[in-house]
């Protein structure tokens, strides 16, 4: 495959994921599988619960400007916009789509929801944080090379998966959203792609990752 077209099949890929992740929804309803997975990772050990909201600051907003500002002092503006491009137009579209979909919150569509911290308003569909924090953690995984591929592989899925877990979102809310995140930072991909990552040395990519990996502990 060539680089363009493996370039394109990365939104397009997305787009497919989070336009399936619509079929199934219905704003007043949820389904068996997608029930009984919110269950599962509702009713973990309440141990987890700080662990689980740091990862989940990756998808806030405010780990957006946090992203660029540290590329920034990194000493690469490219990185900076990067970041901050995808992780605030994956923020604003899932805003945009909240409020097209109009899906409930865990708990104003299922019985026995625990709800961990601050009850969260708005629309559930798509999960703003799965959003930010996949688009942030693709384009950090295209700026700084190989040391930052554990970012969407790892770091991204649980900032979702915590979402769940404090019952702010279903499932199928978070998968949306990752699936929408990707697709932002692949578009943003093909219109600004980031050069010289392969140029670093380990160290500074090493040091480059940790500037992303630290907005988690905000």
């Amino acid at each position: 495959m060539t680089t363009r077209l493996r370039d394109v099949s990365r939104p397009v890929g997305g787009a497919t994921v989070f336009a399936l992740t619509l079929l199934p929804l219905r704003r007043d309803r949820v389904g068996p599988l997608e029930t009984g997975a919110l269950r599962r990772m509702n009713g973990l050990p309440d141990r987890l619960h700080l662990g689980m909201w740091l990862v989940m600051q990756c998808g806030s907003v405010g780990a957006v400007p946090a992203a660029g500002a540290l590329a920034l002092v990194g000493g690469s503006r490219r990185a900076a916009a990067r970041l901050v491009a995808s992780g605030l137009i994956a923020y604003l579209t899932a805003k945009a789509v909240k409020r097209m979909v109009r899906r409930g919150r865990p708990a104003e569509v299922l019985s026995q929801v625990r709800v961990r911290g601050k009850a969260a308003s708005g629309g559930g569909y798509v999960s703003g944080h799965a959003a930010v924090s996949m688009a942030l953690a693709r384009a950090a995984s295209d700026v700084y090379g190989s040391p930052a591929f554990l970012l969407p592989a790892v770091v991204a899925p649980l900032a979702g998966t915590s979402r769940v877990y404090v019952g702010a979102h279903l499932p199928l809310d978070v998968l949306g959203g990752a699936a929408l995140g990707w697709t932002v930072d692949g578009l943003l991909r093909l219109l600004m792609p980031h050069r010289g990552a392969q140029s670093r040395d380990p160290g500074q990519q090493v040091a480059a990752l940790q500037e992303i990996v630290a907005p988690a502990s905000i």
